[in-house]
């Protein structure tokens, strides 16, 4: 009789996932240089993918007639790109309201009623809704605890999944490093008063609450930015990252400028009695107030703390930067490489709405552009995540989920760049011991604060055909392969299987291949 990791691997070499060692993410030092951030940071290799699941088509751009697609066949593939997992309710909710009626549904998630368990959760994390003063008077630990705490039961039990989703991506896109000294503290204003609430608005409002986030000046050195003294970091993460891409028509020279403009951009400093403390300081006396140029456009001299905001707007009105944002949100919806056609697509729906992020959205899941989107490999967090969605988890705790996050090298706001994490296969996917351990760890209940209630979830199966069946539906929404459940019901003959079968058969099913992908 097999035992549980002989199936799994069994089962990846199907696949041609090859185990490597997770990188690591060394804590941060001070913040200087792009370069040196990249120097600090190791880089997954990359392994080939070979088999079902790996030899996803090409994309393609979405057929002339979109009439021939029919959008209920979709269900399945939207909601496991607008979800954090697809589960056996977002299935029938999809169901009942149609392609479009249940796109439209997760994007008016303000008016989801969220789940009121979760809403208790959150409010016992008490840091969360507190000024950076109150922060500050806290151990710095607890703070940023607390915030990855919030992150991993939001994944997990919220009703508003596609603010979720759209959230993990703008988290990303302005990284910041919740271990770098002040940032543990401030990062944690910046997810509740800068990211969340724009996540599905307009992104140049998004942008600009960026731009005057004290987490993110701190995080990239522009409170050191002076007259006379220039700190180039968030001038060129600006544009780089955040509006127009490496290749997006600046120059160095832009560089400069952009960093002069931004000289006097801070936050006031750390107090235990200053209301002010931490939250965003323009101080005029730092700020060179002499005439600069800015890709092309002359910005004439004595602007003071306007030269920032004549440099975002722009930004957000050069020809690079709605096509750099649409092919963020297609990437992240459709596929590492999604067809240029879409992209511009939907770049042209931004600049036609003024920046609408949930219009972006709407023309990248369009029938007939998701009908040829090819799976996405999800991310540790994701993966984590999703698997716990699909079951009845109970989580009092997350200190060993972190725990095995950061073996998977993927902790909420931990990854040390300004790039943010990685979305990208050759990351990943050799990276598969620690989504191996989770599904056995989860259900040998060796995940302290987390239980799976499997004699609820297994109730009244006694055979290994009716458990597949029932981990098919529960976990795979239908969709588990045929060579994925022959070799977990082998692993659970003979009839009956044993109570410790039953538990580990749930674990092989989280570290399946088939699990892996969305």
């Amino acid at each position: 009789m097999p035992n549980l990791y002989s199936v799994v691997a069994e089962c990846d070499r199907d696949q041609s996932l090859t185990p490597q060692s997770a990188p690591e993410h060394p804590r941060p030092s001070a913040i200087s240089r792009r370069g040196m951030f990249r120097s600090m940071v190791g880089v997954a290799s990359v392994a080939g993918i070979v088999g079902t699941a790996g030899k996803a088509r090409a994309a393609l751009g979405p057929p002339d007639v979109s009439g021939d697609i029919d959008p209920g066949s979709l269900l399945t593939k939207l909601c496991r790109r607008i979800t954090m997992g697809a589960t056996t309710p977002e299935i029938t909710l999809a169901t009942s309201s149609g392609y479009q009626g249940y796109l439209e549904y997760h994007l008016n998630a303000a008016a989801i009623p969220e789940d009121p368990n979760l809403t208790a959760r959150l409010a016992s994390l008490t840091t969360l809704t507190m000024t950076p003063m109150q922060l500050y008077a806290l151990n710095a630990g607890q703070v940023s605890n607390e915030l990855v705490e919030a992150c991993i039961v939001r994944g997990v039990y919220s009703t508003r999944q596609l603010l979720e989703r759209m959230v993990e991506l703008w988290t990303d896109h302005f990284n910041i490093d919740i271990r770098n000294e002040n940032d543990q503290i401030l990062k944690t204003v910046d997810d509740r008063d800068v990211v969340r609430p724009n996540a599905l608005g307009l992104f140049p409002n998004l942008l600009r609450a960026s731009a005057h986030s004290p987490a993110m000046l701190y995080y990239l050195g522009n409170h050191l930015n002076k007259v006379g003294k220039p700190n180039e970091n968030y001038a060129r993460e600006l544009m780089e990252l955040h509006s127009l891409g490496v290749n997006g028509g600046y120059t160095q020279q832009d560089v400069q400028e952009v960093a002069r403009c931004f000289t006097g951009w801070g936050l006031y400093n750390r107090s235990l009695t200053d209301p002010n403390a931490g939250l965003f300081k323009y101080t005029p006396g730092d700020h060179d107030n002499g005439q600069k140029t800015v890709l092309g456009h002359v910005i004439p001299a004595g602007g003071g703390m306007l030269d920032g905001e004549t440099v975002l707007n722009i930004l957000l009105a050069h020809p690079s930067h709605p096509g750099f944002i649409a092919a963020k949100v297609c990437k992240w919806l459709l596929s590492e490489a999604p067809p240029q056609s879409v992209i511009n697509s939907v770049a042209d729906v931004y600049t036609a709405t003024g920046g609408d992020i949930k219009a972006m959205i709407r023309a990248a899941l369009l029938p007939n552009v998701l009908a040829d989107a090819p799976l996405k490999y999800k991310r540790p967090f994701h993966m984590f995540v999703s698997g716990m969605r699909t079951l009845p988890v109970t989580i009092t705790s997350t200190s060993s989920l972190r725990t095995r996050l950061n073996s998977a090298g993927h902790v909420p706001f931990y990854w040390q760049t300004p790039d943010g994490y990685p979305d990208k296969l050759s990351f990943w996917v050799g990276l598969v011991i620690s989504r191996w351990n989770f599904g056995a760890a989860l259900l040998a209940n060796q995940i302290s604060g987390v239980s799976v209630d499997t004699t609820t979830f297994l109730s009244g199966l006694t055979t290994a055909a009716q458990i597949v069946a029932k981990l098919n539906s529960a976990m795979f929404v239908g969709e588990m392969s045929a060579a994925d459940q022959a070799r977990i019901k082998a692993y659970l003959l003979p009839d009956p299987p044993t109570t410790g079968r039953k538990s580990e058969a749930i674990g092989l099913a989280l570290g399946s291949p088939g699990f892996q992908w969305y």
